[in-house]
């Protein structure tokens, strides 16, 4: 599940996913959570790149379970461009092009198919290796890290 986590002023909420969950010695459920993190918030990532991009990194911390503030979707950039094109099909009540695959052939678990609000719906283009300073090589058309 990806989660969404309060930042401190009227900043952009934090975006992670949760990797494990636990108690800690006082009883409070914790979890540990893989971040994400915008372009803009990056070195060496140049323009331009969509409002709701994401690069996921290997950047882990433990976090108290109270932070959450609730579920976000985070897509690799093809699904991304089939569920908007998706929206988009529906908005002018026509139907998606046939190179869009039906919306239920796809991951049912993590694409949203109704009643979730666009700011809630990122994608994700690449990993950002912080020691390199640069996108990894490889790309996430392959989804089960997201």
């Amino acid at each position: 599940a990806v989660v969404s986590t309060q930042s401190t002023g009227g900043e952009r909420p934090f975006v992670g996913k949760i990797v494990a969950m636990w108690q800690d010695n006082l009883g409070e459920m914790m979890v540990t959570m893989c971040w994400f993190y915008r372009p803009a918030d990056l070195e060496n990532i140049r323009g331009p790149y969509g409002a709701h991009e994401l690069y996921l990194t290997k950047h882990t911390d433990d976090n108290s379970v109270a932070t959450i503030q609730g579920k976000v979707y985070v897509l690799s950039y093809p699904e991304y461009c089939r569920y908007y094109s998706y929206l988009v099909a529906g908005a002018r009540g026509t139907r998606a092009p046939k190179i869009v695959p039906d919306v239920h052939q796809w991951r049912e678990e993590v694409v949203p198919v109704r009643g979730v609000h666009r700011d809630s719906i990122y994608f994700c283009r690449g990993v950002y290796d912080f020691r390199l300073r640069r996108t990894l090589k490889q790309q996430l058309y392959y989804t089960k890290y997201l």
